[in-house]
């Protein structure tokens, strides 16, 4: 581990209305805007951003956490050497772990990397109250973090690990067998626990129990972990086409929302699903806190859907993902516009649609990582491609910006449905990848390309065909 002060931050002012319509929004027809007109609104303030620079383009934040002191963390893969935080990291390995920490004013806590020979990986990360996080991903042949040493079983195993907030390894664990594994999302139950996801070729036998019931190449497995990374009980997701498990949220309850998609039926909980469209479909399904099923439901188009984030929040799921052609997400219909659009719904407790629209262009619009956002709802962004509308829900506001084709934008949709819609200042060809929230501030990662970039009349250096970036933005109004 190293520890370092402030490097490589390019401070910004601060501050910008993201929740609230205030009001004063007028809405196109059916409550959308398309980028390039609508009511105008500042684009987000950038309080600081730090560079993810590698030799290799596959180098990538896949991770980032915000604690509730604004301390955020920050995790992925890197092959070769890459620099993180002003700290050049150098792999054991064919790919290994970066890890760090940042205050809220963007000074570096620290910067360390994990890995050993093989390929290793996290791919989510949630901080844990009191301070530190859990993280989530594979890892292939020998692992170390801090005293900790781990040896896969297989091609690969899902490894979970804690850290504590001053870069401590508190512990790590690995699931799987004798093909191929590894853990996705990530989330921490409120009142205690841990809960995530595994994709796996199966041949192993979770928890003492019976051997996974896989049906197919790959399954996914919700698991629920205690404070200390044991298992407290294990549910698959079976079938013959391959279903993945792609987005994860735990409710104040403790109750669970878990979706992904698949190329065919599939069995959840002894219930089974058919899968409505041709490609890849879309599911999501809903647990108690003892993990019984509750429903579960899926839709689909003719193209490839997916339910690629979820956020609990009060007595509402929400959910966004991509959709092709028309589906029937919570019993509402959903019309794309040709190419590949963003659902975005929010549903009660018990499945059912409180309201359904959509982000949609003419061509392909990439998938959104998503958020809470203050006062309820939801929080997503990606990058703008020509002609790009963004719709409320039926009788909601849209506040937009005009957005520049490319650029990264950050959108937020409230409880009733209504969007505010906001383009990240100097991203001009950016695309918003994870994100996180704590308080009126939101910590994204950026894929960038080119030389478009800059901050504070610096540009940001982009190494060979893209990077990844750390972004701050507030979220207070001026």
């Amino acid at each position: 581990m190293v520890t370092r002060g402030p490097a490589g931050v390019l401070a910004l002012a601060l501050c910008v209305s993201a929740c609230s319509t205030g009001g004063s929004g007028q809405g196109a027809p059916e409550g959308s805007v398309t980028t390039g007109a609508g009511p105008i609104r500042p684009a987000l303030d950038v309080a600081w951003v730090q560079m993810f620079n590698g030799t290799s383009d596959e180098d990538e934040i896949d991770g980032v956490a915000a604690g509730e002191n604004g301390a955020w963390f920050v995790t992925g893969k890197f092959e070769d050497r890459a620099t993180l935080g002003g700290e050049l990291l150098v792999s054991a390995g064919r790919a290994d772990i970066p890890f760090a920490r940042f205050d809220p004013d963007g000074e570096v806590s620290w910067v360390q990397s994990f890995g050993g020979s093989g390929e290793d990986n996290l791919f989510d990360v949630v901080a844990t109250p009191g301070g530190g996080v859990v993280a989530t991903g594979s890892f292939s042949d020998v692992v170390e973090f801090g005293s900790t040493t781990l040896t896969s079983r297989g091609r690969s195993d899902c490894v979970v690990v804690s850290i504590a907030d001053d870069g401590t390894p508190r512990w790590a664990r690995s699931y799987g067998g004798p093909q191929r594994d590894g853990c996705n999302e990530v989330d921490i139950v409120p009142g205690g626990g841990i809960v995530t996801s595994i994709d796996t070729e199966g041949g192993w036998t979770p928890d003492g129990g019976d051997p996974l019931p896989v049906s197919g190449p790959r399954s996914t497995v919700l698991l629920r972990l205690d404070d200390d990374g044991r298992p407290e009980w294990m549910r698959a997701v079976t079938g013959p086409g391959n279903p993945r498990g792609k987005s994860l949220s735990a409710a104040a309850d403790g109750s669970l929302s878990f979706g992904g998609d698949t190329a065919g039926p599939m069995d959840v909980a002894g219930s089974a699903v058919m899968a409505p469209g041709a490609r890849r479909d879309a599911w999501l399904s809903r647990w108690s806190p003892d993990g019984t099923l509750q429903w579960v439901q899926a839709w689909g188009g003719p193209g490839n859907d997916l339910a690629k984030g979820v956020v609990e929040y009060g007595d509402s799921v929400y959910v966004v993902g991509a959709f092709t052609g028309t589906v029937e997400l919570g019993g509402a219909s959903l019309s794309s516009a040709g190419g590949v659009d963003l659902a975005v719904a929010a549903l009660d407790t018990d499945g059912s649609a409180r309201w359904v629209t959509s982000v949609s262009a003419p061509g392909d619009i990439g998938g959104a990582e998503v958020t809470s956002s203050q006062g309820g709802g939801v929080m997503f962004g990606t990058q703008s491609t020509p002609g790009t509308r963004f719709r409320g829900a039926p009788g909601g506001d849209v506040l937009a910006e005009p957005i520049v084709d490319g650029a990264a934008w950050l959108a937020v949709y409230d409880e009733p449905g209504n969007v505010v819609v906001r383009a990240v200042d100097g991203a001009l060809n950016g695309r918003v990848g994870e994100i996180a929230r704590v308080g009126n501030r939101a910590y994204l990662d950026l894929t960038l390309w080119g030389p478009d970039n800059s901050f504070g009349g610096s540009a940001l250096q982009v190494r060979g065909r893209q990077d990844s970036s750390l972004w701050v933005v507030d979220l207070t109004d001026r």
